[in-house]
């Protein structure tokens, strides 16, 4: 996953290591995820997506505009409610949808149920493949789709 924003974003404030530290983690598994190596978790972009008070759309590369957001507390049920009207609006069963993106049937159930938190890898499957906003997935924007 190309994160070059994460970078250039987080050098207009932060070192590695301040930034690691506000979100919890090791220096080195920040910087794996800066750098691409390893997936960061959604609830950690949803985190510096906050911080920055920007789109989590700009922060995984999916839009190259971005734009100012404030989010609130995470909301797996909001979130689940989110992920169920996509799909209704889609009119896919949750096995097509879950097939579509690469993941199996329960884990969507687990996700459009609030009981799961969607992973990064299957938020942007999602974004992409049907062009809706990962702000809106994640509850942190009423804007539906991309803005490219």
């Amino acid at each position: 996953m190309g994160l070059l924003q994460l970078k250039e974003v987080r050098e207009e404030k932060y070192t590695q290591a301040e930034i690691a530290n506000i979100l919890g983690v090791k220096r080195g598994t920040y910087a794996s995820w800066e750098c691409g190596s390893d997936t960061i978790p959604s609830r950690k972009i949803y985190a510096l997506a906050n911080i920055y008070k920007m789109s989590t759309d700009y922060l995984l590369g999916i839009s190259s505009t971005n734009k100012k957001i404030k989010g609130d507390d995470l909301n797996l049920d909001l979130i689940g409610q989110r992920l169920f009207l996509i799909r209704k609006s889609l009119g896919l069963s949750q096995l097509e949808i879950a097939e579509s993106i690469g993941i199996n049937q329960s884990t969507w159930w687990a996700y459009e149920k609030g009981k799961t938190m969607i992973t990064t890898n299957a938020l942007t499957a999602l974004a992409r493949k049907y062009n809706y906003s990962t702000d809106y997935i994640l509850g942190r924007s009423k804007e539906k789709f991309i803005k490219k």
